[in-house]
């Protein structure tokens, strides 16, 4: 639904989704969100209101052909994995969620999770996407997410503009103290697209559009830089290259900045805030399974060859203090990946090694007598 219709009409529709997509509200104490089991992330003033709502939805696309794209708005459906807090070391309120193609089980067969995350008092938020394969040889993807926004709670006539040397793409209205900020933080931006929404899609209160616009869309690689949108609003693009998934749970992770700012240089320096933060979210550790481990293992890491980041998986057998480190070739001490207290489950723990040279690493978890040493390799 990208426009409001009357009233009453528009109050049913938001109760109807309501019921049809657990979701979960929850905020920073200066931006207001709210997750939903489809993976749609809805972002306003603090606290979220979704009548006030200024981004109306960000969500994400991978594209395999002109005939073969999830998209959230046709094709996402909810997992068991519905929208949930989920705790992460370092972060005051994180929520997730993973999608699937269930609703028309179209190609591509991919699972997307979302993580949103956020800290009290801050003007911004993270957003975690990692796009995991659910079946196998489904080659090259190109992904990105897609934002559509509201400024000033209404659709039609905002400013979008995307700054070529901050990287940041942000939209506003003019006279309307709002700004709304977009950085990709990793692995790098691919390419931005500001379009109309009557370039878009067809109905001007629907998303109607064809997955062969959405292909072209994702795999843009210039740089619109600005755009004043029609009546019906506008669409972003915010893509991030292709990955290759050849095997079945083969995983694809990026990173995006969202900011909130009542001028544009506090939406700018809550993108700088969210950059400064990211590396020490990019090494975060978070639970991925309700179920007790057997015992304690350390899984190889993901992709490997990998750059700049990878994911490492490991379990817990029972509560333990948890040490994970990333030593060079010559078995000198790089960096600490993991080093608290944890309970029994099973976890992963990404790294970026955008300030590492390539060559051979190795990591190494210890939990009380159990000890596990693997190699990666990083190519630049």
């Amino acid at each position: 639904m990208k426009k409001l219709a009357p009233f009453f009409l528009a109050i049913a529709i938001c109760s109807l989704e309501l019921l049809a997509q657990p979701n979960v509200t929850s905020g920073t104490g200066q931006i207001g969100f709210n997750v939903t089991s489809y993976g749609r992330l809805r972002a306003s003033t603090y606290p979220y209101v979704a009548a006030n709502r200024e981004v109306d939805r960000m969500s994400f696309v991978v594209a395999q052909s002109d005939n073969a794209v999830f998209d959230y708005n046709e094709d996402g459906d909810s997992t068991s994995v519905v929208a949930q807090f989920v705790t992460i070391a370092g972060v005051d309120s994180a929520v997730t969620t993973i999608s699937d193609n269930g609703y028309t089980e179209l190609p591509p067969k991919v699972k997307v999770e979302m993580t949103v995350m956020g800290w009290k008092t801050q003007k911004y938020l993270i957003v975690r996407y990692r796009v995991i394969a659910d079946t196998a040889g489904l080659g090259s993807l190109y992904m990105g997410a897609v934002v559509v926004p509201r400024v000033g709670a209404a659709y039609g006539g905002e400013i979008l503009k995307h700054n070529i040397s901050k990287k940041v793409t942000f939209m506003t209205r003019d006279a309307t103290p709002s700004f709304w900020g977009f950085k990709v933080l990793n692995p790098s931006l691919f390419g931005v697209s500001l379009m109309d929404w009557d370039t878009y899609s067809s109905d001007p209160d629907n998303e109607v559009t064809s997955d062969s616009l959405r292909n072209a869309m994702t795999k843009k690689s210039g740089f619109d830089t600005s755009l004043v949108a029609g009546a019906n609003g506008s669409v972003i693009g915010l893509n991030v290259g292709k990955a290759s998934f050849n095997n079945k749970g083969d995983v694809s992770t990026s990173y995006y900045a969202v900011a909130f700012g009542t001028t544009e240089a506090e939406m700018y320096a809550g993108i700088d805030s969210a950059t400064a933060k990211y590396p020490k979210i990019a090494t975060s550790v978070q639970s991925n399974e309700h179920a007790v481990p057997s015992g304690f293992a350390l899984e190889q890491n993901y992709p490997n060859p990998f750059n700049p980041s990878t994911s490492i998986g490991f379990s817990v057998g029972s509560s333990s203090f948890v040490s994970m480190r990333l030593y060079d070739a010559l078995g000198r001490e790089i960096r600490s990946l993991v080093n608290q207290k944890l309970d029994a489950g099973t976890y992963s723990v990404s790294l970026n090694a955008k300030d590492l040279s390539s060559g051979v690493y190795y990591y190494t978890l210890q939990a009380g007598s159990f000890r596990s040493t693997k190699k990666m390799l990083l190519t630049k």
